[in-house]
């Protein structure tokens, strides 16, 4: 509790002052300087080598370890707190948990003088508890009243005025019963790993106590062998050599066998021990929002520690000197002694047979011969009729197996088709026109159900001065032949939009756009090919793409000078947010195809852009403002230059495959 925390990348020491927390997925945290400056977009974890792709995954502020840095730079390092009044420049003595502030004894008199400020919670450093940090937080939106409720089906804090807005119809509950129930699962994850841990210790001590009686018997063996040996040492000092060399190897076996479960063992303890103190201070440090969203987190590394966790036997066997027939082996010295790894005493019968007579020993010796010549003979006969057996069992439960998958499968069609089928009744005001695909099979839910809604050009709004539509109905980078008359139409945006703007059906709507592209000659500049996306309908027109638009989220295919190709870069709300290079070659000649598909899930603030082609997300936007109707844009671009045409993939059209279906569900998770 009183070690600062380092950077998981770096090793620097976080400090009040200094470059904040971002938590990782395995629960270590990196500064915000190794965030902002990871190469390629890609961050390795140097505690547990976990690589976390920035680009897909949005990293938040480590709350837990903020609070403990406070708290123990306030315990440890007092000397380094000044008064927040920078004019002031004097020593801390206290902190006010409403202000958040530091100040000295002068400012202290001061703040508990203002009537506004006088019964504010100010603590000495010396008084200061991790239950002191909490502050009451207030809505982002509503900025008067506090986070008292948690909306389940958004997942998020909110406040009373909230729950009586666009949260109306939520399933709500109080945030403190919400955070109790969050605090208590992570607890008993915590007891899971505090078992864990236990079961652990108790198997490193029986490790640690074998590898002890592995050397207490080589010890032992060591001696008995030499013991042995002196009366036999003109004839056997050769043998001794060689059995203490076979001991010797069966000894470091052993132990390099215990010395792996060992390792395997601590460092499996040593992730334990890192979960669980990170629970410990969860449970100490976090506020109740954050202890929502960490839940996940912790829940799925638990699992993972509890997954791997090594059996808590181990089987070693010990080595054994057999001195049987020591007598006998004084006339057939070259053959005596061996080293077996044995868990059964190995009995001395005693039997010497110093009388025997050469003929009798060679009679023995031969008769023992074909007895173990005939056992070796049955228990390889039996050997091959288990095996014949065992590969028929085999053969037989790989067809049972085969189909009982065969009968699951047909089943679960079933279900998915009843599902389907029960989808229009279920949900309440779902919208018909389009195709439904369920993104989870069995799942009734709304925000389990994939709307590949039926968009349209419209027509009438299309900008005739650069674009038109064609008898097969795409949008193409050339004016019209002929421009009829017609009011409302766009005549800054080099294309057109949807004939009506996304619903707002609480769940998840997509669509997809496919162009062909050639150029005349290669591009230079920053010349724009095409665009898809959304904005609100006062912003349809303000400019001949939307992606500068402040309430739009848009991708535009460019010719980028920046990595000297055609690129794809998406923005959000005006602002550039990412650029994927190589989408196309820069040459003239033949056309290229480009796949793109868009997710707008209203009741996750989320849009996604799909590479249909490529099978992977380019990017997704989180909160998205979504309190007016946006509407789907279309732009095609650079007519002098090439021939830019784009058809709409929508509805039944759209091959929804399940791996489709599972990238769209983690994208939106």
């Amino acid at each position: 509790m009183d070690t600062f925390p380092k950077c998981s990348f770096c090793q620097q020491q976080f400090t009040l002052k200094g470059p904040v927390p971002y938590l990782l997925p395995c629960l270590h945290a990196v500064c915000e300087t190794c965030v902002t400056s990871a190469a390629g977009g890609v961050i390795s974890c140097s505690t547990c080598q976990r690589e976390v792709n920035l680009t897909e995954t949005s990293l938040q502020k480590d709350a837990v370890r903020q609070k403990e840095i406070f708290h123990l730079t306030v315990k440890h390092r007092p000397t380094e707190l000044l008064c927040t009044n920078e004019d002031d420049g004097n020593q801390a003595v206290c902190w006010c948990q409403e202000c958040e502030d530091f100040l000295c004894e002068y400012c202290q008199n001061m703040h508990s003088s203002v009537k506004r400020t006088r019964n504010h919670p100010v603590h000495k450093f010396g008084d200061i508890i991790p239950q002191n940090l909490e502050n009451e937080t207030h809505c982002s939106i509503h900025n008067r009243y506090p986070l008292d409720l948690f909306d389940k089906t958004c997942n998020m804090s909110i406040c009373g005025r909230c729950s009586r807005g666009e949260h109306v119809d939520h399933e709500v509950e109080d945030l403190d019963e919400a955070a109790e129930g969050v605090k208590q699962r992570i607890k008993q994850h915590g007891k899971d790993l505090s078992a864990l841990l236990s079961r652990q210790q108790t198997h490193l001590q029986s490790i640690r106590q074998d590898t002890k009686l592995a050397d207490r018997t080589q010890n032992t063996l060591r001696e008995t062998i030499g013991h042995t040996f002196q009366s036999l040492r003109l004839q056997l000092d050769q043998r001794e050599k060689e059995l203490l060399i076979d001991l010797e190897s069966q000894t470091r076996e052993t132990k390099a066998t215990l010395c792996a479960l060992q390792t395997s063992c601590e460092e499996d303890q040593a992730k334990c021990t890192e979960v669980l103190d990170y629970i410990r201070k969860s449970v100490v440090y976090a506020s109740k929002s954050f202890l929502l969203q960490l839940e996940s987190s912790v829940e799925g590394i638990t699992r993972t520690c509890l997954e791997t966790a090594a059996p808590q036997t181990h089987d070693v066997p010990t080595a054994a000197f057999n001195t049987n027939g020591l007598s006998k082996l004084k006339s057939d010295m070259s053959g005596f002694g061996t080293i077996t790894a044995l868990k059964e005493e190995i009995i001395d019968t005693g039997d010497d047979k110093q009388t025997q007579t050469d003929d009798d020993y060679l009679a023995d010796l031969e008769q023992k011969h074909e007895m173990e010549l005939a056992e070796l003979k049955s228990n390889i006969d039996k050997e091959r009729i288990e095996l014949l057996q065992d590969l028929t069992d085999k053969s037989i439960g790989e067809t049972i197996n085969m189909n009982m998958t065969l009968a699951e499968k047909d089943e679960t069609c079933k279900i998915a088709s009843e599902t389907i089928g029960r989808l229009h009744t279920s949900l309440i005001g779902f919208p018909t026109e389009g195709c439904v695909h369920l993104m989870k099979t069995g799942v009734a839910d709304r925000c389990m159900v994939l709307h590949c809604i039926h968009l349209k050009y419209d027509k009438d709004r299309v900008n005739l001065d650069t674009v038109h539509i064609n008898t097969e109905g795409d949008l193409v980078n050339r004016k019209s032949g002929t421009r009829p008359a017609g009011e409302g139409r766009l005549k800054r945006y080099w294309g057109t939009c949807s004939t009506a703007p996304l619903p707002r059906a609480g769940c998840p709507q997509y669509w997809e756009m496919e162009s062909r592209v050639s150029l005349d000659k290669p591009l230079t500049g920053n010349w724009l090919i095409l665009e898809v996306g959304v904005c609100r309908e006062e912003q349809r027109d303000v400019s001949h793409y939307i992606g500068e638009a402040p309430s739009s989220c848009s991708m535009l295919v460019v010719h980028c000078t920046t990595h000297g190709g055609i690129c794809r870069r998406t923005y959000k709300e005006g602002k550039y947010v990412l650029c994927l290079p190589d989408t196309l070659p820069n040459t003239a000649g033949p056309s290229h195809t480009l796949h793109y598909g868009v997710v707008y899930d209203d009741a996750r603030k989320k849009i996604v852009f799909i590479d249909v082609k490529e099978n992977r997300v380019m990017s997704t936007l989180d909160n998205v403002d979504s309190s007016q109707p946006l509407w789907p844009m279309f732009g095609v671009y650079m007519p002098s230059l090439g021939n830019v045409s784009m058809s709409l993939v929508v509805g039944s059209d759209i091959n929804m495959t399940e791996e489709k279906k599972a990238m769209i569900v983690k994208a939106l998770s």
